[in-house]
């Protein structure tokens, strides 16, 4: 029988390196490491005694429908690869979920990384005694080169929490703002019609290249992508030296715009998520970009189906 509980301070250290030592797979296999402070709580299993898995999990304030809500947010699911594919482990780790939230939401969602074909078709298939998973979308991750902005006089500092709101009010979990997330959440900026914030999270949650098929080329790209502005990438071992571009609302978005934001930025890269059917994308490509794709999912615990009426777009800086 698998036990979870509610890491503690004591399991930091658990926690992180369970976090670190599964990365991404692809020809860059890259990990996210980050401060367990960084998420409202995470759940440790535990077997005869040995930590076997994690998951991270957060309730937050989200809009439904066009109306401020709250919702869950599933991830960071780390499992050891001798404890891999066996149902029960997944059937007792989601019976805990609502168990051990700290409050009760009408649903929850999570992401899964596009690639990742054996968590999809086993989530996917509704297997007994697991949440169904209802697909809501692609999601893109973008980074994109900061060496290109241009100060354009668009953007000044500020915050507007009700303009924010009405515009991201048309997507499903997009981010409910508020003054308390103003005051943590990085430099914020307003423009006629649109927000957004530059917010790092290098203190607390780092991207890192754990593994390139040939790290020899690195060094080589790297000159190539100061010569043509595209995305610099960490040594090996190293973490991407990235901002988020948080909480971007534009009634109106454009290329100035955002080559006006970059300027603003002090890291080499930013970062930013949208929807896959996102108008924002076609601008966003023009700065030649890297990208992740990845699928978005309603959960449910309860059988009830979440609404589907508008494009999901979560908050990248969030997740």
């Amino acid at each position: 029988m698998t036990a979870f509980r509610i890491a503690t301070r004591d399991d930091d250290a658990t926690v992180r390196a369970l976090l670190r030592e599964t990365a991404m797979p692809s020809w860059a296999d890259m990990a996210i490491e980050r401060e367990p402070s960084s998420y409202d709580w995470a759940v440790i299993a535990e077997e005869d005694g040995d930590v076997v898995g994690v998951y991270i999990a957060s309730v937050l304030p989200a809009h439904v429908d066009g109306h401020p809500s709250r919702l869950g947010y599933l991830g960071g699911l780390r499992v050891k690869p001798s404890h891999r594919r066996r149902i029960r482990h997944l059937r007792e780790g989601y019976a805990s979920v609502p168990m051990l939230a700290p409050e009760r939401v009408p649903w929850w969602f999570t992401t899964i990384g596009s690639d990742n074909a054996v968590a999809r078709r086993l989530l996917e298939a509704g297997v007994r005694g697991l949440p169904r998973y209802h697909f809501r979308g692609e999601y893109v991750t973008y980074a994109l080169p900061t060496s290109r902005g241009r100060r354009r006089g668009i953007w000044r500092r500020g915050a507007d929490v009700a303009l924010h709101n009405a515009l991201a009010a048309r997507f499903q979990c997009s981010p409910v703002l508020d003054d308390g997330v103003v005051d943590r959440a990085g430099d914020f900026f307003v423009c006629d019609g649109g927000t957004a914030a530059l917010w790092d999270q290098r203190a607390f949650k780092r991207v890192v290249a754990r593994r390139y098929r040939t790290p020899s080329l690195i060094p080589l790209y790297n000159a190539y992508a100061r010569l043509f502005h595209r995305v610099p990438l960490p040594r090996q071992g190293g973490a991407l030296d990235h901002t988020f571009i948080a909480f971007f609302a534009m009634e109106s978005p454009s290329v100035a715009a955002l080559e006006d934001l970059f300027s603003h930025c002090r890291t080499p890269v930013a970062t930013i998520g949208m929807h896959a059917e996102n108008p924002l994308r076609a601008i966003v490509e023009r700065f030649k970009p890297m990208s992740v794709r990845s699928r978005i999912y309603a959960v449910s615990f309860d059988g009830t189906t979440p609404p589907n009426g508008r494009p999901c777009q979560p908050e990248a800086a969030l997740l």
